[in-house]
């Protein structure tokens, strides 16, 4: 059985195009209301099985690398003048997430989907927990958090943004330690746009829960994602919490000039349990000279600088010791991060035909085939058919006094939560965790369903506000 996913393994080849989304186009083409409910999908769909080195698993997952990088890129003339005639009419600064942006700059994925991208490098947590140092701990955390920059786009491509109530699974398999890492999200607003993720390795003693608001500015010939939220990296048994924050995304030369994003700006990574801290800084290239994807930062415990970094994200970072305590002599220098050394681990999810009708890859599998195949015409007509259905959506919930909660989602206090979340020191004895219809829970126990209203009432957002 064919996967369905609009990503391919990290070759620098062209997207392939999986059977099931060409069959579900093809299908649609002969019968326009064969539509499957998500509820087809509730039984036996559990994810438990360990990947191979082929895309296809035995069970008909998918195992997959978001797509390498593209070139520079430089948009062709009818393009670039419907997207100049289009951005004339915006004020700078506008908030570009209410703007029905042109299918062509689309990435065919979701923005749910696109955060898989911090765990390409996931296997460098492996060991996390078992370092004794505070302060190794710390770097450890940071060459992860860089490892996920490289796969960034280099044209100007935005992913989808999430459908009120779409959720997106998937989960790795980690070789050196034999792990499970399992990962549910779910967009729980649509304006202001904020994803919710949660992210479970017990056996490698972590888990992880976020809250990204993503917002969007145009500046002239760029626009600016700017992300808003955090996300918290817990060790369990260590009961450590690391706050990280998140730099700019920055698309440049879309009006005049070469394509291109840039990470600039800057974000933290915070122990407040071990006082320790990193600082980065995302350089932008100057007009004059310089180079693309700079980074450098400083960690520091309390007010001491112990460290600092510098280098390329995309190529090699290299950190030195400035403290007098350092084990290792001040000046000295070594990797942090080298994209060549580096482990990539798939991504493993359900085949489409086995996905809920609200899963990302299903839910925009006939936009992300049309991209791919370069036809704007059909993108931009099953694109406006997915706000249509939404505002239908939001309609009816107005007419019968329905009021749109998150599934897998709740708020305590001011802060969202995973409503499964297990933050419990990881038993060897215990059974293994799996993840059914977007609940994590141990092998071989029962879960509560959702009732069949809560699964068919995901959307939402005001009649007016449907921009995808």
């Amino acid at each position: 059985m064919e996967i369905g996913t609009s990503s391919t393994t990290n070759n620098g080849v062209a997207p392939t195009i999986p059977q099931d989304i060409v069959n579900s186009h093809n299908n649609n083409n002969n019968n326009n209301n064969n539509h499957s409910s998500s509820n087809n999908s509730s039984n036996n769909n559990s994810i438990s099985s360990s990947p191979t080195d082929s895309s296809t698993l035995m069970n008909g997952e998918q195992s997959t690398l978001p797509p390498s990088p593209p070139i520079e890129e430089v948009l062709e003339e009818e393009p670039r003048n419907l997207l100049i005639s289009l951005l004339s009419e915006l004020k700078i600064g506008v908030d570009l997430s209410r703007v029905p942006l042109p299918t062509f700059i689309l990435e065919p994925r979701s923005l749910l989907e696109k955060f898989t991208d911090n765990m390409i490098h996931g296997e460098i947590l492996c060991n996390l927990s078992k370092l004794e140092s505070p302060m190794d701990r710390m770097q450890l955390i940071t060459k992860w958090y860089l490892s996920a920059f490289h796969y960034r786009k280099k044209g100007l491509q935005k992913p989808y943004n999430p459908i009120l109530g779409e959720i997106f699974r998937t989960r790795w398999e980690f070789k050196e330690t034999n792990s499970n890492c399992l990962m549910v999200s779910e967009q729980i607003s649509h304006h202001p746009p904020v994803s919710c993720i949660y992210l479970s390795n017990r056996k490698d003693g972590y888990t992880m829960t976020g809250t990204i608001n993503p917002r969007s500015k145009f500046l002239g010939n760029s626009m600016a994602v700017i992300v808003d939220g955090s996300s918290t990296l817990t060790l369990l048994g260590l009961q450590e919490e690391y706050v990280i924050t998140f730099p700019t995304a920055v698309a440049r030369g879309i009006i005049f000039g070469t394509l291109l994003t840039e990470i600039v700006g800057n974000a933290t990574i915070s122990c407040k349990q071990t006082n320790i801290k990193v600082e980065m800084d995302f350089k932008a290239k100057p007009m004059f000279g310089g180079e693309y994807n700079v980074v450098c930062g400083k960690i520091k415990k309390g007010n001491e600088t112990t460290h600092t970094f510098n280098g390329k994200w995309d190529k090699k970072v290299e950190i030195t010791s400035s403290s007098s305590s350092s084990k290792k002599k001040s000046g000295s220098n070594d990797i942090l991060w080298d994209c060549n050394d580096a482990i990539k681990t798939q991504m493993i999810t359900r085949p489409i035909s086995e996905q809920e009708e609200f899963e990302s890859q299903r839910l925009w599998q006939k936009v992300s085939y049309a991209i791919i195949k370069k036809n704007q015409k059909d993108a931009t007509f099953e694109k406006n058919k997915l706000e249509d259905e939404q505002r239908k959506r939001v309609k009816d919930r107005k007419e019968n006094n329905i009021e749109w909660e998150p599934r897998l989602f709740k708020k305590v206090n001011d802060q969202w939560v995973y409503k499964y979340q297990n933050h419990t020191f990881y038993d060897p004895n215990e059974s293994k965790e799996i993840e059914t219809d977007g609940i994590i829970h141990f092998e071989g126990t029962l879960i509560k369903k959702e009732s069949k209203q809560t699964l068919v009432e995901k959307c939402g957002a005001s009649e007016n506000e449907i921009i995808i």
